[in-house]
């Protein structure tokens, strides 16, 4: 191998190296200007008030508006979101069907801890009847690394791993509004805390600011190893 081809090859490396960083720092910056338009979407919803829920649904975005409604909950179909985390414990999110004016809507009614660590389920009672609830609509993100694995919903509650509205509407036989209704009326029985954002602005910022720098030093340390690495073929 010549002198020139081993000097290549690590330019190369330490080129494709920075690019990875340098990119990784301008997705972070994406991801602090979407997280800003988020907030400031949020700001202007909440200055809007309460609406109903149909007003809501007849919007273009109506994700993060607060909504009150009256709805006939379905508690014969309960749902537990697997693997919710609060305060470093490992428990669920219970969700539940609530027939509405608008459709079926799954409402989040907020966070249990798991009775043990050997997935024992915990017991969720429900009353199938009318009732107001008041929430914020969200819509659930999409994890691809999760695949559904139980979908007969045969029990209830039913241990779910992640909101998947068609796979949802074709066991329970119903059509879902794509929406999730987060509840904020205090519950002595659930914890309510719901984010929006989870990460702010900032931290993504800062996130971008350490690739940039990684980049840097990659760029600098590489460039003058490679450099007096070049010299010794001299």
């Amino acid at each position: 191998m010549s002198s020139r081809t081993r000097l290549v090859i690590p330019w190369l490396l330490t080129g494709v190296s920075v690019a990875i960083m340098c990119g990784l720092g301008f997705w972070q910056l994406d991801r602090m200007v979407q997280k800003q338009q988020r907030l400031a979407s949020i700001a202007q919803k909440e200055r809007n008030g309460t609406l109903s829920l149909e007003e809501a649904l007849s919007v273009d975005d109506p994700q993060d508006i607060t909504v009150s409604f009256n709805g006939a909950l379905d508690g014969n179909h309960v749902l537990l979101l697997d693997n919710q985390i609060h305060n470093q414990r490992v428990g669920f999110d219970v969700i539940a069907p609530v027939f509405t004016n608008a459709g079926w809507l799954l409402v989040n009614f907020g966070w249990i801890p798991a009775p043990d660590l050997a997935r024992t389920l915990p017991e969720i009672t429900f009353t199938s009847e009318m009732r107001e609830f008041t929430g914020v609509i969200n819509v659930p993100g999409i994890n691809p690394l999760v695949k559904e694995t139980n979908m007969t919903l045969s029990q209830s509650p039913a241990l779910i791993q992640h909101i998947e509205f068609p796979a949802l509407s074709n066991a329970l036989e119903r059509k879902f509004l794509p929406f999730i209704l987060h509840l904020t009326t205090p519950d002595p029985a659930f914890i309510r805390e719901h984010q929006a954002v989870v990460m702010s602005p900032e931290k993504h910022l800062g996130y971008a600011v350490q690739w940039f720098g990684l980049a840097i030093a990659a760029a600098a340390i590489g460039g003058f190893a490679i450099s007096k690495k070049g010299r010794s073929y001299e």
